[in-house]
């Protein structure tokens, strides 16, 4: 037996190793039918054309197989919307860290106000919260669950406002 014949027979069982399992009885018909084959060369080559034979076979069922257990894994209803809620927290949060740097602002803009005690809870507390009542009405009847994520982070910073102004006063 020569060097092609061998690596004819290596990819074959190779082929068969991968092969799944409605594909390996043929896959196995194919390495036995390689002793029947005369010439180390034409061995080689029908062995590799064995091997994409199944391979395209073996795909199709792997392809079956992901599609299934793609189905199966599929996100169900609650896990969507509790996705999309979080979109909207990350939404709000985001509309928050573009706000807040305003307060650095307000002295600069407004030299007038430097000393006022009232721009900080204007720009900290009331425009957020106009632009959340605003964001959540607009977004409740086609968004909800996005609404529904903005409202929640707007209850956990309104909470942790109530808190910090709690304990530093």
């Amino acid at each position: 037996m020569g060097a092609p014949r061998r690596w004819a027979a290596a990819v074959l069982r190779a082929a068969v190793g991968l092969a799944p399992e409605q594909t390996r009885g043929w896959a196995t018909a194919m390495l036995r039918e390689l002793d029947f084959i005369k010439g180390d060369w034409s061995a080689l080559f029908w062995a590799l054309g064995g091997v994409a034979a199944i391979l395209r076979h073996a795909s199709t069922a792997w392809r079956a197989r992901l599609i299934k257990k793609t189905k199966e894994t599929a996100m169900s209803t609650t896990g969507k919307k509790t996705l999309i809620i979080a979109m909207g927290a990350l939404c709000l949060l985001g509309l928050a860290g573009c706000a807040f740097p305003m307060l650095l602002l307000v002295p600069d803009l407004f030299p007038s106000l430097k000393h006022a005690w009232w721009p900080l809870p204007a720009v900290a507390i009331a425009i957020p919260v106009i632009l959340i009542g605003f964001a959540g009405g607009f977004l409740w009847r086609k968004r909800g669950p996005v609404a529904a994520g903005v409202l929640l982070v707007a209850l956990a910073v309104g909470f942790h406002v109530a808190v910090h102004l709690t304990m530093h006063r």
